[in-house]
């Protein structure tokens, strides 16, 4: 049918307006079409660009690599029908399958350096965490120098299997996500999966850092935490109710 009655799509394309005009002279909508600064968004270019999914032995190039993080990243930083494939391929002036192509190639490369990204501190990192502890608090403080805490990522509709199972406190359908950072915000640690109604302290338990805190934290060292997690020697949360 799309052979024998063609049906093209006017589109205009955002990208040009926002990775040249805005990025330049508007970071306020910069980031409400992307959801990163323009800094972050040239060093997620930098350590993407080169990954082989980008590069291929045909004579026709591929689409530019800042315009594929930036139909991605805009799609991430959307929600329901503004998410969904055709919205973003009106945005970007693109067809519906280049979208989501550009996002597969997208995923593919950031995944690529989870490893690299997501673990444990150096050991310089570690005392520049355990520095800023100290001048933000007190002396006795020092060994507790990275964060655990829950938030929510809201679904656009109730999953088909097990609904009400993602129901959380806040009366939406959602997922739970744990993340241990570091004062600087560098994320360490995640969790990702259980449902909304999970509570943070069964989430947690599933996180690296949970299952090998002994071999993590040397003697007297802890994360911190809220009131929603369990007081052990090595997790501390310094109120409860």
């Amino acid at each position: 049918n799309r052979v024998i009655y063609p049906n093209s799509v006017p589109k205009a394309s955002q990208l040009h307006l926002v990775l040249v005009l805005y990025m330049g002279n508007d970071l306020n909508r910069f980031r409400l079409n992307l959801h990163v600064l323009p800094s972050t968004f040239d060093a997620i270019v930098t350590q993407i660009e080169h990954h082989p999914v980008f590069h291929n032995n045909s004579c026709n190039p591929q689409f530019p690599v800042p315009w594929q993080l930036a139909i991605a990243l805009y799609q991430f930083g959307h929600f329901g029908n503004a998410a969904a494939v055709q919205s973003v391929a009106q945005w970007a002036g693109v067809s519906e399958g280049l979208v989501v192509k550009c996002t597969c190639c997208v995923m593919i490369s950031i995944l690529a350096m989870h490893d690299d990204v997501i673990c444990w501190p150096s050991t310089d990192e570690k005392e520049a965490a355990k520095c800023w502890v100290e001048s933000e608090s007190c002396a006795r403080w020092w060994n507790g120098y990275c964060f655990v805490d829950g938030t929510l990522i809201p679904l656009s509709q109730k999953p088909g299997f097990h609904g009400n199972a993602y129901f959380d406190r806040k009366l939406n359908y959602s997922l739970n996500l744990q993340l241990i950072s570091l004062p600087n915000l560098r994320i360490i640690d995640y969790v990702i999966g259980h449902t909304g109604s999970a509570h943070d302290s069964t989430c947690f338990q599933d996180s690296h850092i949970s299952k090998e805190h002994e071999s993590l934290f040397s003697p007297g060292e802890w994360i911190w935490a809220d009131s929603a997690y369990p007081v052990t020697t090595w997790c501390v949360p310094p109120y409860q109710k």
